[in-house]
């Protein structure tokens, strides 16, 4: 990507042009439901404050560009134009051969999908230790659910200890995933057990099946 041209996409923070394409943010997060794909899913979509984003529903991903070119079916150049109307500068595009701007186009897109590559190698290894310290709570839990008595109270705080510390919701649905068929199909059913994780992700705007996996929840 040419000089000022990185220059011009740096002084569009990701919240800002993300709310001007469409996409109702929550920074907080750094997560928002995928208008590309017209997913609900409020924590499918995730972006970086450099500017990368990924959406782990339809896979698509980028940096600023790709995305406006994305959601406006533009040329590289009009997101260029797009993102310097939003910085409030002008931005003269150079009368180069086509050969030359197709050629920036793609070292940009390389540079994106390295950059976004390590990004989200990042963000699985840090769901990764979550996950694992939330196993910890989780096999322990299970343990003293059986056979049914006192510790089946200690086991339920403890998985709503779990529920409290994840930071994602879709952590929670991994979170089961990863246990066996035999400790999901419990955990579904446990009538004591079931307001804690389930209802916790569902607050957060997930449908029970979207990680693949179908919920029954009894008195929903």
């Amino acid at each position: 990507m040419h000089g000022d041209a990185r220059e011009i996409t740096a002084l569009v923070a990701m919240p800002r042009l993300l709310a001007s394409l469409g996409f109702v943010v929550n920074e907080r997060t750094r997560r928002c439901a995928c208008t590309l794909h017209g997913g609900s899913n409020p924590s499918a979509f995730a972006w970086t404050d450099s500017g990368l984003w990924r959406c782990h529903s339809c896979g698509a991903g980028g940096d600023r560009i790709a995305l406006i070119r994305a959601v406006r079916s533009c040329s590289f150049g009009e997101a260029l134009r797009f993102l310097a109307s939003l910085a409030g500068v002008e931005f003269e595009q150079d009368k180069r051969a086509d050969t030359e701007r197709l050629r920036q186009e793609r070292q940009a897109e390389e540079h994106a999908a390295d950059l976004l590559a390590h990004a989200e190698h990042g963000l699985l290894l840090e769901l990764a230790d979550e996950l694992e310290s939330l196993r910890k709570i989780w096999r322990a839990a299970i343990a003293m659910l059986e056979p049914p008595g006192p510790k089946s109270s200690i086991a339920e705080d403890g998985l709503r200890f779990a529920c409290g510390a994840l930071r994602r919701a879709d952590a929670a649905y991994a979170l089961i995933a990863f246990a066996a068929p035999s400790v999901r199909a419990r955990f579904a059913l446990h009538p004591e057990l079931r307001p804690a994780l389930i209802d916790a992700a569902l607050e957060d705007g997930f449908v029970a099946d979207e990680c693949g996996y179908r919920f029954e929840v009894p008195g929903q």
